[in-house]
């Protein structure tokens, strides 16, 4: 018997083990099989999976195809693709390279550049080879016209 609490002691492990699964359970109700919340919520993907507006993509140019370098959703994938909300304003572009020869260009359906989304070719990165663009549903890859057939990666919409 605890006498504080006039229980026995099997009562008092029974409660025990009972308040010990609810403080638990209480814990993780937050987070799904597998998932920990590490207090990190990141401020570059909508709930739906869109890269928030006027986020920065930035790619490592490397022949063998873009890098991911930002934001971190895309950070050392190769050629991702990348998920937009349709209407907003984006900035894609690259600062790292290999050393070659490199451009960026926002194509359509048909391998054709939408509107003036293009830059010089270079072998330096940075704001020069930055674009500054509006999603919308013309813009289907972007791609190293230097490197096509390696260096492409898609765009898509979501309303």
């Amino acid at each position: 018997m605890v006498p504080e609490y006039g229980l026995s002691r099997r009562e008092t492990l029974r409660l025990g083990s009972s308040a010990l699964l609810v403080t638990l359970a209480a814990g993780c109700a937050d987070e799904g099989p597998g998932e920990e919340d590490d207090g990190d919520e990141s401020n570059d993907v909508e709930p739906d999976g869109a890269l928030e507006p006027d986020t920065r993509i930035l790619f490592d140019a490397q022949t063998s195809g873009w890098v991911g370098i930002e934001p971190d959703e895309i950070a050392d994938e190769e050629n991702p693709t990348l998920t937009l909300q349709a209407g907003e304003q984006y900035e894609i572009g690259w600062f790292e390279g290999d050393g070659a020869t490199h451009n960026i260009e926002l194509v359509d359906d048909n391998d054709d550049v939408v509107g003036d989304y293009q830059t010089d070719e270079a072998e330096e990165g940075g704001d020069e080879q930055l674009i500054h663009f509006e999603a919308t549903d013309e813009i289907a890859q972007y791609v190293c016209r230097l490197h096509e057939t390696t260096m492409r990666g898609d765009m898509q919409l979501e309303e």
